[in-house]
């Protein structure tokens, strides 16, 4: 792993601890109705604005990496882009939020500002990615978090804010203040946008959407996959339930993910490099040797659940109703199998199209809301858990299938 990368992996330290932090919080003084609310908004917006903007992020990086005469102006469109994505998108926002969640005003204000920053957020995140600005990118993530922990400690000890409003500002204000942060530090040269001008492109704009829009429904399946049962769970047993599962579900999947990082961001490197280099065998036998560091790190993690569970379920998050194996036991497996078809995933990304994987989890969340819609309602908290594990496991199959193809095409154009 280069100097770069570790860079970036120890910034990555600060937005993890935040976000297993918020989760403590929100569900020990909040309460599971309140972080269900907090949740099931917040992955709305995140569906909206992925499915309207994604496409120009993954653009970003494909057309600004390495330098180029007409730099400004493809950023200036792309910029244009952004706001065009941002004032689609918080409209969306808006007319959900007081249709189907029926926010009060002030709330509807919150979650549409959020909705409208992250888009600039993610934008600025998008050009530190293709510049390689590293430590550029872990100071705006980490800032972000950091201005988000002190609103809300702010908040629940302060001002004895016990209402998801509270969650909803702490996200706005860490937008807003890494936003105006990031205005005032960025490199000379890195940001060069033309706010007087329009610079509308429609052939150009045609390449952003052809470039981008199956990368964009991939991750927006992948969301939809992490949220749809709890809307189900909401619809059918309320707030309350839909909270606890949140809870558990996120600290368990967060978890999971950032131990998992260190592997993925080093192998995803390596695999790189196996496939542009003359022995493209090797990038399928880096990929089984992140698989068992993957599994080394899940055994790990579940020793160290295992004991602590009952304390962690029961004292610091205070939802003794998920202390039942059949419900955090196939949580914690879907974290780990969910991980390990994300590593394989990303080589797939670079052999294959991505309809290929398009296709793979169109079936996998399609299959998922049908035994949502048809379990939930008898068997509760206990379905929801059990489908996600069978999901991720239906998904990592077809992936490792893949993979496996892949592997062999690789092993076999070897001379």
């Amino acid at each position: 792993m280069n100097n770069e990368a570790i860079k970036y992996l120890a910034g990555r330290l600060i937005p993890a601890l935040v976000n297993v932090a918020v989760i403590v919080l929100a569900i020990r003084f909040l309460g599971p109705v309140e972080y269900g609310r907090y949740s099931l908004v917040i992955y709305a917006v995140l569906l909206i604005v992925t499915l309207s903007f994604h496409w120009v992020q993954v653009s970003i990086l494909r057309f600004l990496k390495g330098t180029s005469r007409e730099t400004n102006v493809v950023m200036s469109r792309l910029f244009d882009l952004t706001v065009i994505s941002a004032l689609f998108s918080t409209v969306v926002v808006i007319l959900l939020g007081i249709l189907y969640f029926h926010l009060p005003i002030a709330e509807l204000s919150l979650v549409a500002v959020f909705a409208f920053l992250n888009h600039f957020y993610l934008f600025h995140q998008a050009i530190l990615q293709a510049f390689n600005r590293t430590v550029r990118l872990a100071i705006l993530e980490g800032s972000d978090q950091l201005l988000i922990m002190v609103v809300l400690l702010s908040g629940l000890f302060f001002f004895h804010w016990k209402s998801s409003m509270l969650l909803f500002a702490s996200m706005v204000i860490g937008l807003a203040g890494v936003l105006i942060i990031r205005s005032l530090t960025r490199v000379r040269g890195l940001l060069a946008i033309d706010l007087k001008h329009l610079y509308w492109d429609t052939r150009f704009s045609g390449k952003v959407v052809e470039f981008g829009y199956r990368l964009t429904l991939v991750l927006f399946l992948s969301h939809l996959l992490m949220a749809i049962d709890r809307f189900v769970i909401m619809e059918i047993w309320g707030y309350h339930d839909a909270g606890i599962y949140s809870a558990l579900k996120d600290l368990l999947f967060k978890c999971m993910t950032f131990l998992s990082f260190p592997i993925y961001l080093s192998y995803e490197a390596r695999i790189l490099f196996h496939l542009n280099s003359r022995h493209r065998e090797n990038a399928w036998i880096s990929i089984k040797e992140g698989l068992s560091f993957e599994i080394l790190i899940f055994i790990i993690f579940f020793i160290v659940f295992m004991v602590f569970k009952q304390a962690l379920l029961q004292d610091v998050l205070r939802i003794p109703d998920a202390n039942t194996w059949l419900i955090y036991l196939p949580l914690l497996l879907a974290a780990f199998v969910w991980q390990v078809a994300l590593l394989f995933q990303r080589f797939l990304e670079l052999v294959f199209r991505p309809g290929y994987l398009l296709i793979a989890l169109g079936v996998t969340v399609s299959l998922n809301i049908g035994l949502n819609l048809v379990f939930i309602p008898r068997y509760g908290l206990i379905a929801s858990s059990v489908i996600m594990l069978a999901a991720a496991l239906l998904y990592a199959g077809f992936i490792l299938i893949l993979s496996i193809i892949a592997g062999r095409r690789l092993s076999a154009r070897q001379p």
